[in-house]
């Protein structure tokens, strides 16, 4: 019984992490409200880094980001990120409002519709991420928190998984100019 018990519990947790882990709700009354047309609006700063699935810092960058939003309330956000080995990477996403605080987001190497809800001071963004892997791409699913904080700071965690593996981590902090 008690081996049936442990199998249990570990199926359940390879299919389904058997935890439902940190929910966008959970930031339903929190401050400052990150309001995603005020924030992203103008120029920012961002500074962040990239793990492995060890926890290992294998990359760091600096990005040079942009937003904008047209009459039709369709946002911009032009983004420019120089590795710590030279390497320059540049994504323009288009963010469409869907709700009152919902958006569906695209850029060049996003796979279909990223999903962004914001609540309270947090936004959540899960998409799937088409990147270079040897001679070919891979598609990981990302999944962003970013966090307003009261000085008008972002901190932004991102898990990378593939089949329902975590692969690696972004931590992000970004800074209006």
């Amino acid at each position: 019984m008690k081996l049936r018990s442990i199998l249990t519990l570990g199926v359940c947790g390879i299919l389904t992490g058997c935890t439902t882990g940190m929910q966008i709700n959970d930031f339903k009354n929190t401050t400052p409200e990150f309001i995603p047309q005020e924030y992203f609006n103008g120029p920012m700063t961002a500074y962040g880094m990239v793990k492995d699935r060890d926890g290992k810092i294998i990359r760091r960058f600096k990005g040079e980001l942009v937003g904008s939003w047209d009459e039709k309330g369709v946002g911009t956000l032009d983004e420019k990120f120089v590795y710590d080995d030279g390497e320059v990477q540049t994504r323009v996403w288009k963010l469409k409002p869907t709700g009152e605080k919902t958006f569906i987001g695209t850029a060049g190497d996003i796979v279909g519709d990223a999903e962004m809800v914001a609540e309270g001071n947090t936004v959540m963004i899960d998409y799937t991420m088409r990147v270079p892997y040897k001679d070919s791409t891979i598609d990981i699913n990302v999944r962003d928190w970013l966090h307003l904080q009261e000085d008008g700071v972002i901190l932004n965690h991102s898990k990378m998984k593939k089949f329902g593996f975590e692969v690696g981590e972004l931590v992000i902090t970004i800074i209006k100019n």
